[in-house]
């Protein structure tokens, strides 16, 4: 039984060593670290990226390009004018009131001030050369599409006269509203 017993120990003290020795750390004999097994931290990269001098040149491309996105940017801010205003006009309805004319009054002045204001928007953009045709056109493009909407608002209301309103046959207009009474007795 001692036998026994005594073997049974001596297997699990040999499993004990086999499992350290599994998840132990050998020392080299040298005391150089070798690269070859080192991998490199995460994000490096090799190379030499001092200045070369070549930088300028991309730099100033990156700049022209921040510059036509930002003319770009200025030439589609139309667009929001012409969004809210016809939320505007929505809401204002077609009725003659002093709300509905003078959002009429801003929404046709928004998009004559942004013509006659043209060149002084794109001002800051025309000493970096940059081409500024395309930005200009859209611009203009957008702040006639904001007056047209204008147009198409009053003649909607019956404000802007129209070829077939001058004609000698008066155009008659149904009435909105009927009215009756009656006596009782």
């Amino acid at each position: 039984m001692k036998n026994r017993a005594s073997h049974s120990n001596e297997s699990k003290a040999a499993t004990r060593l086999k499992f350290t020795r599994n998840y132990a750390l050998e020392e080299e004999s040298s005391n150089t670290v070798s690269t070859n097994k080192v991998s490199p931290p995460v994000g490096y990269f090799a190379g030499d990226f001092r200045n070369t001098g070549d930088d300028s040149n991309v730099r100033r491309i990156h700049m022209d390009e921040k510059i036509k996105r930002s003319a770009m940017a200025t030439a589609s801010s139309p667009m929001k004018q012409i969004l809210m205003t016809g939320v505007m006009m929505f809401m204002s309805g077609n009725t003659l009131q002093i709300f509905s004319i003078m959002m009429l009054g801003m929404a046709m002045w928004t998009p004559i001030r942004g013509l006659l204001e043209t060149g002084k928007v794109f001002e800051r953009y025309e000493d970096r050369g940059v081409d500024l045709v395309m930005p200009k056109l859209i611009y203009i493009a957008l702040n006639l599409g904001g007056f047209a909407l204008v147009c198409w608002k009053l003649s909607y209301m019956g404000l802007l006269p129209s070829t077939w309103e001058l004609s000698p046959v008066p155009r008659l207009r149904m009435p909105l509203e009927f009215s009756s009474g009656g006596i009782t007795s």
